[in-house]
């Protein structure tokens, strides 16, 4: 297995002597090793906190190696699956709380970290993250962010030189596509080649506004259903969104960097993508250019239940082998409460991520579009993400294909409502609690 280390730690923490004063120093043999299997892309600029996060904690325990495997995208999953279902596992690994990792959640591979959990620790962060992630009040993951999964960006010098403001509703949203696209702008950037972007960043978000969190719990538990009129609403405007060419022609082939790189490079007025991207576009943009972004709510859907909501789940996070025990597992936990602690999360404040761990702002330089996006979550309500909360089969192989076929016109919005009822009923863990 190629392992990737950061020099620096293994320089710090791989020497078994060491110099002090011009002499040789023996040091204790007391290191203890860690595996570590990441879903996290150190080429990507959202990441360039990390290395800084590992040197920091190197530092200050010198006698913890950590050898890492860093794996992106569907890949990670496909070769974890593998790996859960050996029984064959690392002591450190990525993990959702959610059905996202359901393949080594319902096998009981992952620690419960309750026992370390005092009042006083949980006390520093939201207390959102701390809802039962597992069937018996089970804590997996200290998550070291809220994944809002829908924001609108905005490019406010090409709004200016357009003459156009924010749009409060979708058809004001729609009604400037003719005038940015005459001007060769993309209205509304999105890329939705990794199949998942527009059930977890835009379905998500449209089924709370058509349907609402509770109806989203009875269609769960069976006592609503998929082809109800709120879901099948959610993807019908999908499909209008690429009627009426709001979206980059060729959606559905773009990668999410494409996406937001356009942005970037000022191609779009706004693009639909993330909360958590604010870093990514702070590091790729211009000091001028990003002092000109703003972040909104998607605009207002006639017929909306829910007011100007987005969808959230828990960001992912490092989670524990549930097999370790004695000095490996304090090794453990003495990482993972570094890193999503008051030191790393301090770190992760100054490259541009609000962490949920409770930090003094005052301390930070946090620039406007940081500030806005603070005050916008802080002021909506937040619904499902559905391959948060549905089996990930369902989601990955039946729903999230399906949408790419509404927006080219290969269904529609109600066949792919009851195809995907038809499998939830017969084979979603959901239903099956009943």
């Amino acid at each position: 297995m190629k392992k990737t280390f950061l020099t620096a730690l293994l320089v710090a923490v791989g020497l078994s002597l060491v110099w002090a004063g011009g002499k040789k120093e023996a040091v204790p043999d007391d290191t203890v090793t860690l595996s570590v299997y990441s879903q996290l892309e150190l080429a990507n600029p959202q990441y360039e906190y990390w290395p800084v996060t590992l040197e920091a904690f190197a530092k200050k325990y010198p006698n913890i190696k950590l050898e890492f495997e860093y794996v992106s995208g569907e890949q990670f999953h496909d070769k974890f699956q593998a790996m859960a279902a050996a029984g064959e596992i690392p002591d450190l690994f990525t993990t959702y709380a959610g059905a996202r990792s359901s393949y080594i959640l319902d096998r009981g591979l992952v620690k419960d970290l309750r026992p370390y959990l005092t009042d006083e620790f949980k006390s520093h962060y939201s207390s959102a993250i701390w809802d039962p992630q597992g069937p018996n009040g089970e804590i997996y993951i200290i998550s070291p962010n809220m994944a809002v999964c829908t924001a609108v960006y905005v490019n406010t010098k090409l709004q200016k030189e357009l003459g156009l403001t924010h749009p409060k509703t979708l058809d004001e949203l729609i009604a400037q596509v003719p005038a940015i696209r005459a001007k060769g702008y993309t209205p509304l950037m999105f890329a939705n080649k990794g199949v998942w972007q527009a059930q977890s960043l835009l379905l998500s978000m449209l089924v709370d506004r058509m349907a609402g969190k509770a109806w989203f719990d009875r269609a769960r538990a069976g006592t609503a259903k998929f082809t109800d009129k709120g879901f099948v609403d959610a993807l019908a405007v999908i499909k209008r969104l690429v009627d009426t060419q709001t979206f980059p022609a060729g959606v559905n082939q773009l990668e999410g960097p494409e996406g937001w790189g356009d942005f970037v490079q000022g191609k779009s007025v706004y693009l639909l993508d993330a909360g958590w991207r604010i870093s990514a576009l702070k590091g790729a943009a211009t000091p001028e250019d990003y002092a000109g972004y703003e972040v909104i709510a998607f605009p207002a859907i006639a017929g909306e239940v829910t007011r100007g909501s987005s969808a959230a789940t828990l960001g992912e996070a490092l989670a524990m082998n549930a097999k370790l025990s004695g000095a490996k597992a304090d090794a453990a936990w003495k990482f993972l409460s570094f890193i999503y602690g008051q030191e790393g999360s301090e770190i992760l404040m100054k490259y541009g991520t609000v962490p949920t761990y409770k930090l003094d702002y005052s301390k930070f330089d946090v620039d406007n579009l940081n500030r806005q996006y603070i005050e916008l979550i802080n002021n909506q309500s937040m619904g499902y993400v559905i391959d948060a909360v549905m089996d990930g089969e369902g989601v990955n192989n039946l729903l999230n294909p399906g949408i790419q076929a509404v927006m080219i016109g290969d269904k529609t919005p109600a066949q792919l409502a009851a195809e995907y009822e038809a499998w939830v009923a017969a084979n979603d863990s959901n239903r099956k609690k009943k």
